[in-house]
């Protein structure tokens, strides 16, 4: 617990934490909400995980290239910028809920727009974060923006169910989603502009190319990244099965995700905080594999729970295996990477969540055909057999070097 907190004594990433923090929150609220207002429009498990397909379609192919910039050019801009359109973007899908003109394929859109937003916001944000801080910091600050971003997972489904048919409906939360950025944006203005590390001027695919040569050529660096895609890409079909099992299954509204949320983001926050401390201590690999595990035993229970109590319940171990594998990895990686290639590394990562929403559909297309608990044991064994190839990675690999010393 002692270094858990260590990066923010440094202020101008105390600014950036916190404008991180605000801006995920209302992110996370957008994405839990567009699958229950597609289900809703709807009544499909399909149209709900086709909704997120803009997001996976922008992060798993544009990503890769906003790495790439992110590692050339100043990182303000960009994270301004990724800040400012899903803020225009999420203003303007509230007002059209309100209006009663929302449909799926709009949905769909709103989402791509969002992220190509996060496609070059986040790499540059995850790279802002080394020139901020000392390099001996940098784990514990990467840790402490998973911990941001695992803080606003709490903050986010607790808004929802606060908000969401109490004080507004859902049109009515995507304003008050939107009127958060009137905090980031000035926040972010705040920050130093700093300068990248000096590169020569080069074909952006020679650079593309380079980054990923550099994450596949080390098995530690290629061991974390495939198991963080892989992690994220069952994690977050939950998100999209949710709003079918509470309609389907459990006889409650599609939108009524709000508890089970806030249960899942509470257990991941707790175990978090002490994990974000321990990213460079011997327990960083066992505690990310026992994460692994502890999520797919959650998939199971959620799969076999028979009631809306105990869905809230299975959320525990759902919330402490995904936020906690995600946390360690994440911290691992970037410790592990060269200063040069965290814009890279960064946005080769987000290819898990571009990934896990590009499968959205596929989910959903599963749950119409089989039923959603079926596809929910589908999902938990897919994510024993990723942890079961990391650990087995892991064990052939504790000897090797890695670049940047992690």
């Amino acid at each position: 617990m002692s270094g858990t907190f260590q990066a923010l004594q440094e202020g101008p990433f105390r600014r950036l934490w916190g404008g991180s923090l605000l801006a995920t929150t209302a992110f996370m609220m957008s994405f839990m909400l567009v699958p229950s207002v597609a289900f809703d429009i709807s009544g499909s498990n399909a149209a709900a995980g086709f909704a997120q397909l803009g997001s996976g379609i922008a992060m798993v192919i544009v990503s890769p290239v906003g790495g790439v910039i992110a590692d050339r050019v100043r990182k303000k801009p960009l994270v301004l910028g990724g800040q400012l359109v899903p803020a225009v973007v999420i203003l303007v899908t509230g007002i059209l809920i309100l209006t009663d003109n929302i449909t799926v394929p709009v949905l769909t859109g709103a989402t791509l727009v969002m992220g190509l937003g996060f496609a070059f916001m986040g790499p540059a944000r995850q790279a802002w974060v080394a020139e901020l801080v000392d390099r001996p910091v940098i784990p514990n600050a990467v840790a402490l923006q998973q911990l941001a971003m695992n803080i606003s997972q709490v903050l986010a489904p607790l808004c929802v169910a606060l908000l969401v048919g109490t004080v507004f409906d859902v049109g009515g939360a995507y304003l008050f989603m939107a009127s958060l950025f009137v905090v980031v944006l000035p926040l972010t203005l705040s920050l130093p502009n700093t300068t990248p590390v000096a590169k020569p001027r080069r074909p952006l695919a020679a650079d593309l190319a380079e980054g990923v040569l550099y994450v596949w050529s080390n098995r530690r660096l290629r061991t974390l990244w495939l198991g963080f895609i892989g992690i994220v890409v069952c994690g977050f079909a939950f998100q999209t099965l949710l709003p079918g099992l509470l309609a389907e299954e459990l006889g409650r509204e599609p939108t009524d995700v709000g508890l089970i949320f806030t249960t899942l983001a509470v257990a991941g926050l707790i175990v978090n905080i002490p994990l974000a401390g321990a990213v460079r201590t011997p327990l960083a690999w066992p505690a990310l594999l026992a994460s692994g595990a502890i999520m797919a035993v959650g998939f199971f229970l959620i799969a076999g729970a028979p009631s809306y109590a105990l869905v809230v319940a299975a959320g525990i171990p759902q919330g402490i295996g995904r936020s906690g594998f995600m946390l360690l990895d994440n911290a691992l990686l970037m410790a592990s990477a060269e200063p040069a290639y965290h814009g890279r590394v960064m946005s080769l990562s987000m290819i898990g969540f571009g990934s896990q929403a590009l499968l959205a559909p596929v989910w959903g297309a599963i749950a119409d055909a089989i039923g959603v608990r079926p596809t929910l044991v589908i999902v938990g064994i897919a994510a024993s057999a990723v942890v079961a190839a990391v650990a087995l990675s892991w064990l052939r690999t504790r000897g090797d070097v890695v670049p940047g010393g992690g």
